[in-house]
């Protein structure tokens, strides 16, 4: 009988996969209510797997079953730098995100192979605008990024809340700069969010699904900032961290001068003029008065006092609660990003990937694997 089967494997590839997951052996053999030294036998030699359990390893992993049959273990995937200020912690991330990492990969992987390098090279012909202003001040880089968005401040205003301001900005930013913007589900006090941006087009910018609106489109931002870089990161973008790297204090600035210009600063004297005055930016009231600092237009002492206010005025804001998905294509779109449903979608009908593997990629499956 198959459930008494028992099986052989390349044991390095199955501790590749457990690395890459970034479990332990504790965590796994707990998962597999099995003994961690049975565990550790099988990371040894990679003989006599019950198939039933390597099943389970698998699914845990998150891996396809003949990936533990390979002869050559998989080239791990590249991951950003990592500019959290996280002390003991930096560099270790949590099955969640390096899973984010993984499937971020592989979209843009998909991408590369539905179109060539030619093709793509063309697509990002706007960042010359910013390599050969290297040197230009961050106002007249977020000027610039206006205008390849095509976004004056005016449609900004009449947008009606966050949620709508992250969708429009999303759609935008995918539209006219070819940047994958993908949103997963990772914890929350980990990250915000990181950028995918080594040597070949194109890049993607991934957010953490489980923030906030306005928390979401900063750090949108934020990331498109180290894109102009020519960096890649994993970032946590709260404005409290102290000792911040030079990079990401310079994300953040142009972060909330794009999304904040200096010319439609109105200087405010209370919290509730500074929450009232963030929603016609769509931003936190945090990051409105950070602005008025920033650009001189109120005093240091002002600052912190109104600052303490408007800490205690988000907290008491709730956040709302998640409407379940209406359907499994409206999931794959919040989760993937209309550029890239559609680009699949349109290379599945001119046979350029077959319907199972679009079917896989985009998560509109009846049968799971995984990436």
């Amino acid at each position: 009988m198959i459930s008494k089967l028992k099986v052989s494997i390349n044991p390095k590839i199955m501790i590749w996969a457990r690395e890459e997951m970034g479990m332990n052996i504790g965590y796994v053999a707990k998962k597999l209510e099995c003994d961690p030294l049975e565990l550790s036998d099988w990371e040894k030699d990679g003989n006599n797997i019950p198939f039933s359990t390597l099943k389970k390893v698998a699914k845990i992993y998150k891996r396809q079953l003949s990936v533990f049959f390979l002869s050559v273990i998989p080239k791990k995937v590249k991951k950003p730098n990592d500019h959290r200020n996280l002390a003991g912690n930096k560099d270790l991330f949590s099955p969640e995100t390096l899973l984010s990492i993984r499937r971020a990969n592989r979209y843009l992987e998909t991408a590369r192979q539905i179109e060539n390098s030619s093709y793509w090279n063309e697509k990002y012909t706007w960042l010359a605008n910013f390599n050969a202003r290297s040197s230009t001040t961050i106002s007249f880089k977020a000027t610039q990024l206006r205008k390849i968005l095509d976004v004056p401040i005016s449609d900004q205003l009449k947008l009606r809340n966050s949620e709508e301001a992250f969708r429009y900005w999303r759609s935008k930013i995918e539209e006219k700069m070819s940047i994958f913007i993908f949103q997963f589900s990772m914890p929350e006090d980990e990250l915000d969010g990181f950028s995918y941006a080594f040597d070949e087009f194109p890049f993607a910018i991934v957010i953490n699904g489980n923030k906030s609106s306005q928390r979401k489109i900063f750090t949108l931002f934020h990331e498109v900032a180290h894109i102009l870089r020519h960096t890649s990161g994993v970032c946590h973008t709260d404005l409290e961290l102290q000792d911040r790297s030079a990079i990401e204090f310079e994300c953040n600035n142009f972060a909330g001068k794009f999304l904040v210009p200096e010319n439609n600063l109105e200087v405010a004297i209370s919290a509730d003029q500074i929450f009232e005055l963030a929603r016609k930016f769509k931003v936190s009231g945090e990051v409105y008065l950070r602005r008025l600092l920033e650009e001189n237009k109120i005093k240091k002492n002002d600052f912190f006092i109104l600052l303490e206010d408007v800490k205690k005025k988000s907290q008491s804001f709730r956040r709302k609660k998640r409407k379940s998905p209406i359907s499994a294509i409206i999931t794959s779109k919040s989760t993937r990003g209309n550029k890239l449903f559609d680009l699949v979608m349109g290379a599945a009908f001119t046979n350029k990937l077959s319907f199972s593997t679009a079917a896989d990629i985009l998560g509109l499956r009846i049968r799971s694997t995984y990436v």
